[in-house]
């Protein structure tokens, strides 16, 4: 009978369950521990066979950034966790059993268990403060004595780690200046931005801190470089003249208007709404053209000065473009016609010895000389006044013209009678006989190298007077 007993107890102990708890232990073991290097492996150690797919989906590895992706894979009853990329020095991270383990064997055992963890220090990562301009700011363009974008950290940063980590799009030249212990960073652009245009930057998470912790989250921003909104534009265009320079006073409005107040030796003073910057003074032009130099008088003025005069009475058209200082451009190009104040220099009155007439070009005139010496004194008055020291009086001729035989003529003197009248005398005039007529040309040279007043104004072009010798008298 008690061997009957023993082996039916025998027996029944084929069917008993095990009720002992499945053991485990993690790596990192402790809350708060340092992991030695960066690809350091993560574990867990079963002391038992376990059921590999359903245990793998009770393990997870998190970061402030999220969840940390790895391979997972097994050797023998130790799970083991291999991070795709590096830990990154100072952040805190947590290994996370969190679910229903089940061992081969038919045990279960719901687990929760979250180990902190850092790798290689536990100092903790830098993170952007503040940055400026604020995300959406309209800013000018100007990169004079300001930074475009400033960044403050909350410790002390690798300065060429943040500059190696910092994209601004359409910025190549730039400066980076550090403050504050260098936990603020400044970029300032080289060369002036372009006006209304959106500018975007980022400062991605491989920027680190001095103790080596990166960042490990990237920040960016935008701006928008159209606070300015109002476009260049002239605004005046006036005649000038020369000042005084030792009294500051360069140039000089003379209140006259340009459409037909441009006297000679003056200049043309271009006002505009706003500063313009120097590019302005190449993209200014005449048709036809009008040589000259253009120079800065003002921020918002250029002054432009002819080598010479304008063409008398001959309509010129100003072209002007340009970009103020901020880089904004004109509109359209801006025109403005205009004719200048000085007239052509014009014959009045002629006098070869029988009283004033008023003289047609190309046309024949009686001209009375006095004989034996042949004098013949010749009055011409001109339109202006006129320079009496310039070379006005040497510039007139007077030519034989027919017959071909006539002598030469010796010029023998000159005279202001006033200062637009100039009395000319010549000798060796041949009297008329009764077969011959005897013809004299008389010739003022024109144009910009002629006769002129000394003020702009000159003969239009070459004139020329015919003189038919008429027996005035004798003087014997």
């Amino acid at each position: 009978m008690l061997f009957l007993l023993t082996i039916l107890f025998l027996g029944s102990c084929k069917n008993f369950v095990n009720l002992e708890p499945i053991g485990f232990s993690v790596y990192p073991g402790t809350d708060n521990m340092v992991l030695p290097e960066e690809k350091t492996v993560l574990s867990v150690q079963f002391d038992t066979p376990m059921k590999k797919s359903e245990t793998q989906k009770t393990l997870s590895v998190h970061s402030v950034a999220g969840s940390v992706k790895g391979d997972l894979f097994w050797s023998e009853n130790k799970l083991v966790f291999i991070p795709l990329e590096p830990w990154l020095p100072g952040h805190r991270y947590s290994l996370s059993l969190e679910g229903t383990l089940y061992a081969q064997d038919g045990r279960d055992f719901r687990v929760s268990r979250h180990t902190a963890f850092y790798a290689l220090n536990k100092n903790g990562a830098p993170h952007v403060l503040t940055f400026t301009p604020a995300d959406g700011t309209s800013v000018g363009v100007n990169s004079e004595g300001r930074a475009f974008v400033s960044i403050s950290f909350s410790q002390p940063m690798d300065c060429q780690s943040v500059i190696d980590a910092f994209y601004i799009d359409g910025v190549s030249e730039r400066d980076f200046h550090w403050s504050a212990g260098d936990t603020v960073m400044e970029m300032h652009p080289k060369n002036k931005l372009n006006p209304w245009t959106v500018y975007r930057w980022s400062l991605n998470g491989k920027a680190r801190g001095k103790n080596g912790v990166q960042l490990g989250k990237e920040t960016s921003g935008h701006f928008i470089t159209d606070a300015d909104r109002i476009l260049p534009a002239v605004r005046e265009v006036f005649p000038l003249i020369k000042g005084n320079a030792a009294m500051g006073l360069w140039w000089i409005k003379t209140g006259a208007n340009l459409t037909n107040g441009l006297g000679s030796g003056q200049a043309i003073g271009i006002e505009f709404n706003k500063a313009m910057d120097e590019s302005v003074l190449r993209n200014i032009r005449f048709d036809p053209p009008l040589a000259g130099q253009s120079e800065m008088w003002k921020p918002d003025t250029v002054v432009f000065i002819p080598d010479r005069d304008p063409e008398p009475e001959k309509y010129y058209t100003l072209f002007v473009s340009g970009a103020d200082t901020m880089g904004l451009k004109m509109e359209k190009e801006f025109t403005f016609s205009f004719v200048a104040d000085i007239p052509y220099l014009k014959i009045l009155f002629l006098d070869a010895g029988f009283g004033e007439i008023k003289p047609e070009p190309n046309g024949v005139y009686p001209a009375g000389a006095v004989f034996p010496e042949g004098l013949l004194t010749i009055a011409i008055r001109f339109s202006h006044m006129m320079n009496s020291q310039g070379p006005t009086v040497l510039a007139i001729k007077l030519e034989t013209y027919f017959p071909g035989n006539l002598k030469p003529l010796g010029f023998r003197s000159a005279r202001w009678w006033s200062a637009d009248t100039v009395v000319l005398q010549w000798e060796g005039i041949e009297r008329n006989t009764t077969e011959d007529k005897h013809y004299y040309r008389l010739v003022l040279p024109g144009g910009r190298s002629g006769i002129s007043d000394g003020k702009g104004s000159y003969l239009k072009e070459d004139m020329f007077f015919f003189l038919e010798t008429k027996d005035k008298g004798d003087t014997n």
